[in-house]
């Protein structure tokens, strides 16, 4: 029976809302069932239907001979009787009416699993997630025993405080929580699924001076509740001589006694060793990454000797390059913070799909080098629905983009992918298209171009003249949208109806506006030659 071996079979004393919680973000989807975070889970089994294993109580079972709704219905119903809490399937996940009764007549929940994934990997990465003595990392993508005890120590305080407790550092970033979720709230429930607490949460903290009183603090503080419907906090400080390495924050109803709030002074000081020691192991290992993936992308001699380190210098490979829509003026150390969390969580995504992936920030680009069995066509079809699903299943405040190289036969020539890449994603970024977030070099080779000749315009110091100066000029000096009216219009192939509507504007207005443009400027909107002069001078001039 599989259910002897590693990491087939795996004993853990966790919970299914813990699972959930740590892995559902980027491995997992509650597809049907009540998810009762409480709920005792006692082993990991792959189900084989020739060599079915024995399930106990509590245990989730990983479908990987399961196929059609009939049998998944079926099956269903057979776990449940024997105990099993949770069916995990392969995405897309059947929703027939008979697996739609099934689960409901049980009190099993059935979730999906991201395609392309191993079963083994997942069984493996359940292992460290659910054993209290796995290698499960509170910093997403070191693997160090340090991250991993600071799970430990979040489950003791939460012990010691009767309350669910989260350690974060000074970016509000969660290295680890507890398992416990009971007496939680939704703010504590968005930061779990997050690992991060939400910008509104630490703003208003921000706004109250709460930080700095938690950090100038030698005891806990008593946090009031900050919005309706969620309950206080009670933070500590954690600190290793002068230096404030973070937080401990726990879920209370009522400040604590005296006895645990001296206990939460002497965790945090246990908390100190530990962050420190996961901080050193953290940074040589990001910095790792790092310099692997600029060798690989640098091409050439750099590259092979990167590629023999990770295993990779026999592989085709695919250069995935992210990066968030063009932001405005705001908070670079928050906007950097999220770049790095992006890179962690795209680690962690990659890991049981493509195991020998890397991926790593760059100057403000994430960079994900993933080798494949070979330089075909349709590999790349497979590297943009990689990406497609992992930008859709991101939560991140900003709205990222990914494009994708191609896929070239030896990572000596992975310099070509990055271009590629590079080029797709800075036409995604400069695009207004709402719904289109990823894109290879060729699906954008037009808009591509005219960016490249732009820069060499650029460069020359070639700016525009004529008619378009003149609107410009205008425009700043009166405050009026000429250039705009007249870019939509011309966006539009004059249709002045969904030009005006893009505006948002009367049609009868934007008709004068194109008349004033035209006094204003000499221009003559019925003449193609002129029309096509303004939209390269657009297009190319900004």
């Amino acid at each position: 029976m599989n259910e002897q071996r590693s990491p087939d079979r795996v004993t853990t004393a966790a919970t299914l809302g813990r699972l959930f919680d740590r892995l559902g973000s980027t491995l997992l989807s509650l597809e049907a069932g009540h998810l009762d975070a409480s709920t005792q889970v006692s082993a990991v089994v792959l189900y084989d239907p020739l060599d079915p294993p024995t399930i106990t109580s509590g245990t989730i079972v990983l479908g990987v001979g399961l196929t059609g709704p009939e049998q998944m219905a079926a099956q269903i119903r057979s776990l449940a009787a024997d105990g099993a809490v949770a069916l995990v399937v392969r995405e897309p996940v059947p929703t027939s009416r008979e697996v739609a009764e099934a689960i409901a007549e049980s009190d099993m929940v059935l979730l999906g699993l991201i395609r392309g994934a191993s079963w083994i990997q997942v069984a493996t990465m359940l292992n460290s997630t659910l054993s209290p003595e796995g290698s499960e990392s509170g910093i997403v993508g070191s693997g160090t025993d340090a991250a991993a005890e600071l799970f430990e120590l979040a489950d003791a305080v939460a012990a010691l405080l009767q309350a669910p407790v989260t350690i974060e550092n000074l970016s509000s970033r969660v290295l680890a929580f507890s398992a416990d979720q009971a007496g939680t709230d939704e703010p504590r429930r968005q930061t779990i699924l997050g690992l991060q607490v939400p910008d509104v949460y630490g703003d208003m903290h921000r706004a109250q001076g709460v930080f700095r009183q938690i950090y100038t603090s030698p005891t806990p503080v008593f946090v009031k509740s900050v919005v309706s419907g969620s309950l206080p906090r009670v933070a500590m400080r954690v600190k290793a001589g002068e230096e404030v390495l973070g937080s401990i924050w726990a879920v209370v109803e009522e400040p604590l006694t005296a006895q645990r709030a001296q206990g939460m002074v002497e965790a945090a000081r246990v908390v100190a060793l530990t962050m420190l020691r996961a901080r050193v192991a953290f940074d040589a290992s990001a910095r790792l990454r790092l310099g692997l993936v600029s060798m690989l992308l640098d091409g050439g001699i750099r590259a092979r000797e990167a590629a023999t380190q990770l295993d990779i210098a026999a592989d085709a490979a695919c250069v995935i390059a992210l990066g968030p829509g063009e932001r405005g003026a705001g908070d670079e150390a928050r906007s950097e913070a999220e770049l790095q969390r992006v890179t962690s969580t795209l680690n962690m995504y990659l890991q049981p799909i493509y195991p020998r992936a890397i991926a790593a920030l760059l100057g403000g680009v994430i960079y994900a080098v993933v080798p494949l069995r070979a330089a075909e066509e349709r590999m790349q079809s497979e590297m943009v629905q990689l990406a497609r699903e992992f930008v859709s299943r991101m939560d991140a405040p900003s709205r990222f983009f990914a494009g994708v190289g191609s896929v070239v036969p030896s990572v000596s020539e992975l310099t070509e992918s990055k271009a590629e890449a590079d080029g797709a994603l800075r036409v995604l970024r400069s695009r207004a298209v709402v719904g289109e977030q990823v894109a290879t070099a060729d699906e954008v080779q037009v808009d591509w171009l005219m960016l490249r000749i732009s820069d060499s315009l650029a460069v020359d110091g070639i700016v525009a003249t004529g008619p378009l100066a003149t609107l410009r000029t205008y425009d700043a000096q009166h405050g009026t949208e000429f250039v705009a009216t007249l870019r939509s219009w011309l966006d539009h192939f004059g249709d002045v109806r969904s030009a005006s509507q893009a505006m948002h504007v009367h049609t009868n207005t934007f008709r004068y506006r194109l008349s004033r443009l035209s006094e204003i400027a000499g221009i003559d909107l019925d003449d193609a030659a002129s029309r096509f002069g303004l939209m390269l001078q657009l297009r190319l001039l900004g």
